[in-house]
């Protein structure tokens, strides 16, 4: 089974307040100091956009070779059940999509010119493109990009 492209779009992209520590999915932090995105309380959680039940990595073949790529992390209080971590999951209240800036910035990515020249998740994407974070109850957009 494939993945629509709004999810597999969200795979590689630049993280919020979080990173991975290890190889592995399971080895999320958050970075120290690290507030939620949402609701601005320290965050003690990090989100995987997309949830790893869409699959821990996503495999982009391009000309370039092919790029493993993980879901990205999202800073949040709570955990998958509770605070603002359980709005992405439980009523899936949040919902977080990556937006290019230009069709070109996306075709460079899907082909994989982007990745040839940098690492999944690197904030240098920022440059390209930005997070937004719609709240389905309130009807409002966050838009994250953070400097570089």
């Amino acid at each position: 089974m494939g993945l629509s492209y709004d999810v597999a779009e969200c795979y590689g992209k630049p993280h919020i307040r979080a990173y991975y520590e290890g190889k592995g999915v399971k080895t999320h932090r958050r970075e120290n100091g690290a507030f939620c995105v949402i609701c601005g309380k320290p965050a003690t959680n990090a989100h995987h956009n997309p949830p790893i039940s869409k699959g821990d990595v996503f495999l982009l073949m391009t000309k370039w070779g092919q790029f493993v790529l993980k879901p990205s992390l999202i800073a949040v209080c709570g955990s998958g059940t509770t605070g603002c971590h359980n709005g992405f999951h439980g009523g899936a209240r949040y919902k977080a999509r990556w937006v290019w800036d230009s069709d070109e910035f996306a075709r460079m990515w899907w082909e994989g010119e982007f990745l040839k020249r940098m690492a999944p998740h690197s904030k240098a994407l920022y440059r390209y493109g930005k997070w937004a974070i719609s709240d389905s109850v309130s009807g409002a957009v966050r838009e994250f990009r953070e400097e570089i």
